[in-house]
């Protein structure tokens, strides 16, 4: 039977680390299924989805903790149903402390789950001021209208804009 495992791993960022995974996970029987991984501040940061088959699972999730200079995590992962409604928004505007826990903030309380995340930071064309961006997917729940959501993502700031990916639909 197969077996879902999430695999957290963080270390100071060299060349190769990406690599030795795969060659492990490889060779330990994984299937590298999905993956998010960046160096943050120097350090490797990553987060995957391996499926092993159960006789495989222990070895690997031995095999993964001995690996030199990584701190790794496990969970056992669950398969799920996807949710019914998801969509891509990307959220601008000037940055400040506390933008990322505005904008997830309001999410919750519309009772959308975040799926995926990311964040960061670049120069604004014409005035070169630090320009906050979130590209996320959300799972909406039931009933919630598009313009509910961006009208309360927007009402944080007035140089807030939120952009939906043109497929969604109200």
């Amino acid at each position: 039977m197969q077996k879902q495992l999430v695999v957290t791993v963080i270390g100071t960022d060299r060349p190769g680390i990406v690599e030795e995974l795969a060659s492990l996970i490889n060779a330990q029987g994984g299937n590298w299924l999905a993956s998010s991984m960046s160096e943050l501040a120097g350090q490797f940061a990553g987060i995957l989805q391996v499926g092993v088959d159960e006789s495989h699972y222990r070895p690997l999730c031995e095999a993964l903790s001995l690996l030199d200079g990584l701190k790794v995590s496990f969970a056992e992962g669950v398969l799920g149903a996807e949710p019914e409604r998801q969509l891509m928004l990307t959220v601008t505007g000037n940055d400040r402390p506390g933008i990322v826990h505005e904008v997830a903030s309001i999410l919750r309380q519309l009772g959308a789950n975040v799926i995926d995340l990311t964040t960061g930071c670049e120069a604004a064309p014409h005035s070169g001021a630090p320009l906050f961006y979130a590209h996320t997917l959300v799972s909406l729940p039931q009933g919630l209208a598009l313009s509910t959501l961006i009208e309360s993502l927007e009402s944080l700031s007035d140089d807030l804009v939120v952009d939906i990916d043109q497929d969604a639909e109200d």
